[in-house]
C-alpha cells in the first residue's frame, strides 16, 4: 500500500540524518511527523531528527468526494449506489444524504441515505435507499449528494456538508453545467395555498373512508404544506374532530388532486357531522384556518354516515344467542328418564 512505501521512504530520511515530513494517509503511531498545512488546519511541529516524538500525527479532515453513482428508481424508493473516497487523515462519520431539485434549483426536499464511516486515505462503497413520493420524483430536476456529520442532520442549516456536493440529473447521469445554482427553499405561508373541489365517500356501509380534494400553489415560489380535514357538528363551526390529509411540495403555480384516507377517534360522529372544512397550510392541523386561506368548505353527503357492520353483527349475535337459550326451556320431566 502507499503508506508502507512512504514508511520506507521516510524510514531513509532519518537513517540519512534529515528531518522527517508525512504526507497525508499516514497512520496514527508513525512517528516523527509534521503534517502539510491547509486551510483551516492547524500547523503541527517539525521533529528534527534525534529529537524524542512530540507525539502522535495531527488528524487532518478533508471534503469527502463521492463517485461511480447508480440512481434506480424503485417505488416507492429511490435507490443510491455510490463510493465515497476520504482523502484525509481522519476518519469521516456521518450521514450520506439526497436533495431533489426542481428547475429552479430549489430544494424539494431532503433525504438521509444512511449512515456512513470512511478511514483516512480509503475509500468505501455503500448502496442505500430513500422513500421518495412519485409527486417529488416527477418534479425533481436534478439530484444532489452530500454528507453530513455524525452529530447532525441531512436537513441541519448550523453545520457545513463533510463533502464535496456532487450534482447529478434523477438518471444518474452528470447535471449539465448551466443549471441554475441551488438555492433554499423560501418559507411557505397560508396564502400560497389554494384548495377546492374537496368531496368525502365512505364505502358502502363500511368503516372505511376517504377525501378527494384539489390543492394548488398560487405563489410565484415552491410551497411546502399539509391538508387538514376539520369535521363540523354546529352550524357554528364547533369542531368534532381533525385529521391529517397528506403533504404536498408543489412547484410555482403547479396543482396536485390527491385521495387520502380519514381515520377519526369516533367513527359514530359520521351521523353527527354537518359540515367538513378542507384547508392547507405550512403545518397542517398545528395551525388555524388563515383568513387568507379559509380552504375549501361543503356539506357531509347524506350517503355517508357511521359504519352499519357492527350494528348489524350486534344484531346477529343477539339473534344467535336467543337460538341457542331455546333448547333449555325443553326439559325432560324429573321423573323421565333420558338416555
Amino acid at each position: 500500500m502507499m503508506r508502507d512505501d512512504g514508511w520506507r521512504r521516510s524510514l531513509g530520511v532519518l537513517l540519512l540524518g534529515g528531518a522527517a515530513v508525512w504526507g497525508a494517509g499516514c497512520k496514527k503511531e508513525q512517528p516523527q511527523a509534521s503534517a502539510p498545512v491547509d486551510a483551516g488546519v492547524a500547523r503541527v511541529a517539525v521533529v528534527d531528527a534525534g529529537m524524542p516524538d512530540a507525539g502522535p500525527v495531527a488528524k487532518v479532515a478533508r471534503p469527502l468526494r463521492f463517485s461511480n453513482v447508480v440512481i434506480a428508481r424503485d417505488k416507492p424508493y429511490v435507490r443510491v449506489t455510490y463510493t465515497l473516497t476520504n482523502p484525509g487523515t481522519a476518519q469521516g462519520r456521518g450521514d450520506a444524504c439526497l436533495a431533489l431539485l426542481d428547475e429552479q434549483g430549489r430544494r424539494m426536499g431532503v433525504e438521509r441515505l444512511g449512515g456512513i464511516v470512511v478511514k483516512g486515505g480509503l475509500e468505501d462503497t455503500f448502496e442505500d435507499r430513500a422513500y421518495v413520493s412519485d409527486l417529488k420524483w416527477g418534479q425533481a430536476r436534478s439530484v444532489m449528494l452530500f454528507t453530513m456529520p455524525y452529530d447532525s442532520s441531512c436537513l441541519s442549516s448550523s453545520q457545513q456538508p463533510t463533502s464535496e456536493p456532487l450534482r447529478l440529473l434523477p438518471s444518474g447521469r452528470p447535471a449539465p453545467a448551466d443549471l441554475p445554482v441551488p438555492a433554499p427553499a423560501e418559507p411557505s405561508k397560508p396564502e400560497d395555498f389554494e384548495v377546492s373541489d374537496a368531496r368525502v365517500s365512505q364505502e358502502g356501509i363500511s368503516d372505511s373512508y376517504s377525501v378527494t380534494y384539489t390543492v394548488k400553489n398560487v405563489s410565484d415560489h415552491r410551497a411546502l404544506g399539509t391538508a387538514c380535514l376539520r369535521a363540523h357538528w354546529t352550524d357554528h363551526m364547533q369542531d368534532l374532530e381533525e385529521v391529517t390529509v397528506g403533504g404536498f411540495d408543489l412547484a410555482p403555480h403547479a396543482s396536485v388532486t390527491l385521495t387520502e384516507g380519514i381515520s377519526f377517534d369516533d367513527d359514530k360522529h359520521w351521523d353527527t357531522v354537518k359540515s367538513l372544512r378542507v384547508f392547507a397550510s405550512p403545518n397542517g392541523c398545528a395551525d388555524e384556518p388563515d383568513p387568507r386561506n379559509v380552504g375549501f368548505l361543503f356539506s357531509k353527503p347524506s350517503d355517508v354516515g357511521a359504519p352499519r357492520e357492527l350494528e348489524e353483527e350486534e344484531s346477529e349475535v343477539g339473534n344467535d344467542a336467543g337460538d341457542i337459550a331455546a333448547p333449555e326451556n325443553d326439559v325432560a320431566p324429573a321423573d323421565e328418564v333420558t338416555e
